[in-house]
């Protein structure tokens, strides 16, 4: 089973990054509105994810991303703002 770690950027041009087993499940819930903290920010899109063989990575790089120096490599160029 593959992990993946994702960025979704929504119409008013903020960022969320996550991890997940299914991509397009994750996106749904999100446009949805079941993630309360996410609801008035919707709607949102793919705009990058990268694939793990194991969760433990995913969450780890997750974390990273999430991080000052994963926020800048994120900002500069995976996806600039």
């Amino acid at each position: 089973m593959w992990h993946y770690v994702y960025i979704l950027r929504n119409t008013f041009g903020k960022q969320y990054v996550g991890h997940t087993a299914d991509i397009d499940c994750r996106l749904r819930v999100h446009n949805e509105g079941s993630v309360a903290a996410k609801k008035n920010l919707r709607p949102w899109h793919v705009e990058w994810f990268c694939s793990f063989s194991d969760q433990k990575k995913a969450i780890t790089f997750e974390k990273y991303m999430k991080s000052g120096s994963g926020s800048s490599i994120r900002f500069r160029h995976i996806a600039p703002k």
